[in-house]
């Protein structure tokens, strides 16, 4: 067994060229996500900001926002790994002669150590989506990718504006999403 414990106060304590400072009983970055882990459940944080809800901007056919859905401000946490954005996201599609569908997610991607939002073209069977480029199933979770996916939103060809009937809300959907709460 190779347990670690912690967080304790550092016997000696010195300070590094760049003036933080750096103890004998440091943790790290792992220890740290795995007692997140242990206490929170992954997901978005419902009271937190908006939420990350995503809506139809509300312009009506022919505005320069018809097209557009905003990403209020939230915070997640996926496997102990936070984040939180204070400002909302717009994002802007473009008139198509196909109908689209497209995803706002959430990846925790542990190889590059990073955990960002992003946008994933996806074809829906049912009440599953397939991303298009890489044909993979979402939400993605194996030891290194996490998903969690907030919302769809399909676009039907030839529609010149997007409204909230086009957004699915797929935050307390548990398969793809969920609320973070405490992990009991």
């Amino acid at each position: 067994m190779s347990l670690k414990s912690g967080i304790f106060d550092s016997t000696k304590v010195e300070t590094t060229e760049t003036g933080l400072l750096r103890g004998d009983k440091a943790v790290d970055a792992l220890y740290l996500s795995s007692l997140l882990a242990a206490l929170v459940k992954s997901g978005v944080f419902a009271n937190v900001g908006d939420g990350f809800k995503t809506t139809a901007a509300g312009g009506a056919a022919g505005e320069s926002d018809a097209m557009q859905v905003i990403t209020g401000s939230g915070a997640c946490i996926i496997n102990g790994h936070f984040a939180y954005d204070a400002a909302n996201e717009i994002r802007s599609f473009t008139v198509a002669s196909e109908k689209r569908t497209v995803v706002r997610m959430f990846r925790l991607d542990m190889e590059n150590k990073t955990l960002l939002p992003i946008w994933k073209e996806c074809v829906r069977l049912g009440k599953t989506y397939i991303t298009k480029a890489e044909n993979q199933f979402l939400p993605v979770r194996t030891d290194t990718i996490y998903d969690i996916v907030t919302a769809a939103v399909e676009i039907p060809a030839g529609a010149a504006a997007i409204t909230d009937s086009m957004v699915t809300d797929l935050r307390g959907d548990e398969k793809y999403c969920g609320f973070a709460c405490a992990a009991i």
